[in-house]
């Protein structure tokens, strides 16, 4: 690939064996790759490369192969309206294959392959991608600013700068990303992007902020995850989980606060980010801050870890349909996902049973027994004995026990004949109605040392006859 014209006969590189002598297109080929094929005049390949980015849906099974044919194109295609075009619909494809590509011709200036080896190759691929920088085409300029970013040094970082001005926003959003991944250390370079109103540019800025990772950088993002409008505080707060900073964290925990309820789930996802790595921000502190900076209204936290606790892996999404929050990074690993659990059963544990309506946080706990993830559940059948038996006792020391086995008390949920039905529902799974079993036998014994550190006399009944055997035995 090259920025410069070259005539119509010029041949393929060896690397990708040259579009010109590429296989003939097959009876299956869709029209528009065959139509790739340098047997075709410049006009009409440049044509079928830009309808290439956008395939209909009949030409679905040929996506990998319309990918390739669109690379192959974009190395090697002799016209630079073609090769334009080509990394157009590449990026329509998705972003990824624009640094692939641009990976592919950094290597191609380095080993001198390829019909552009002499001059090229001495100027190193670095001066090619900066004088690309400047070209004409927005195609050109974002491979440009993709591959500066790849193979640049610190030097790279005053060419990137430039490029915040670009007219492109897919161009702003590589050079100011770059800028940071070449050693661009100016905060205030990166300032009035961070309040740019195209998304990607955002987004890309608090990336770059992210990597640079100052006091600096962090004190803007808080600054924006305070003040800046909706999607600019969930730009914010989904990436602040990639770092292990306090201060970083800090700002998490203010923006579980935020008036927006896609803001507050996505700072509980980064905490549960933060802590699953344990190393500047202990899960504990978190925790503890989060008990001692009360009143957060206890079932909007709940609410918060609880939906990041529910949230379908990448493997689970495989299988099933897609649950994705609005503004959510792809997925939640399992790592996350489980102290997002961890936090859910702390909070609930501690929460005040007058201040707030617990059943449905029980309720989800009862629930999550049968959880996709094993550690979920496990943390669940943990936790739900603790916290149901301290309430299924009355907190007066005179007042009774239910008779009736019904164990609703402040939570509002009679876990006891939910558990039941759970261990006895043969369309849940062996290992759920075994976790019900287990916790059953754990909160009859709770209740009971609960009754007994209360000084009530209490005697665990499963039917209202039991109770009068009991005494008349």
């Amino acid at each position: 690939m090259d920025d410069r014209p070259r005539s119509e006969s010029a041949t393929g590189s060896a690397e990708s064996g040259g579009a010109g002598q590429r296989d003939r297109p097959t009876d299956g080929d869709s029209t528009a790759l065959a139509r790739l094929d340098r047997r075709f005049d410049a006009s009409t390949r440049r044509e079928a490369a830009e309808a290439l980015g956008n395939p209909s849906s009949s030409m679905s099974a040929d996506a990998g192969r319309i990918v390739e044919g669109l690379f192959e194109t974009a190395l090697d295609d002799p016209d630079e309206a073609v090769r334009a075009a080509a990394i157009e619909s590449l990026y329509f494809h998705g972003d990824d294959h624009v640094d692939r590509l641009s990976r592919r011709i950094a290597q191609r200036r380095r080993s001198g392959t390829g019909d552009d080896a002499g001059r090229e190759t001495e100027r190193g691929a670095a001066e090619t991608f900066a004088r690309w920088l400047e070209h004409d085409r927005a195609a050109y300029r974002m491979v440009g600013a993709t591959g500066l970013a790849a193979v640049g040094d610190g030097g790279a970082a005053p060419r990137l700068r430039e490029a915040f001005d670009d007219d492109d926003a897919r161009v702003r959003a590589r050079a100011v990303r770059g800028y940071a991944r070449v050693g661009g250390e100016t905060v205030e370079a990166v300032r009035p992007l961070v309040n740019a109103p195209n998304d990607l540019v955002r987004g890309a800025a608090a990336d770059a902020l992210v990597a640079m990772d100052t006091d600096d950088a962090v004190e803007l993002l808080a600054l924006a995850a305070r003040r800046g409008n909706e999607q600019l505080r969930l730009s914010v707060v989904d990436r602040l989980g990639a770092l292990d900073r306090r201060d970083a964290t800090g700002v998490l925990i203010g923006s579980l606060r935020d008036p927006s309820e896609a803001v507050r789930r996505a700072a509980a996802r980064s905490i549960a980010t933060v802590i699953a790595e344990a190393e500047a921000v202990p899960a504990g502190d978190v925790r503890d801050r989060l008990l001692t900076e009360r009143p957060f209204e206890a079932d909007g936290l709940l609410a918060v870890f609880r939906s990041v606790a529910t949230e379908r892996t990448a493997g689970d999404r495989a299988g099933g349909s897609r649950s994705a929050v609005a503004g959510s990074r792809e997925h939640v690993d399992p790592e996350t996902k489980r102290y997002a659990a961890w936090l859910y059963c702390e909070l609930l544990e501690a929460a005040d049973p007058t201040a707030a309506d617990r059943s449905p946080a029980v309720e989800w706990l009862i629930d999550a027994l049968d959880h996709r993830d094993r550690l979920v559940a496990d943390l669940a059948a943990a936790y739900l004995p603790r916290i149901a038996s301290g309430d299924a006792v009355g907190e007066d020391p005179v007042e009774e026990a239910p008779r009736d086995g019904a164990t609703e008390s402040t939570l509002g949920v009679d876990v006891e004949r939910k558990l039941r039905s759970l261990a006895s529902d043969q369309t849940a799974s062996e290992a759920a109605r075994e976790r019900a079993r287990a916790v059953l036998r754990r909160f009859k014994r709770a209740m009971v040392e609960a009754a007994a550190d209360r000084h009530v006399e209490y005697v665990y009944v499963r039917w209202p006859a039991d109770y009068t055997e009991s005494y008349e035995g």
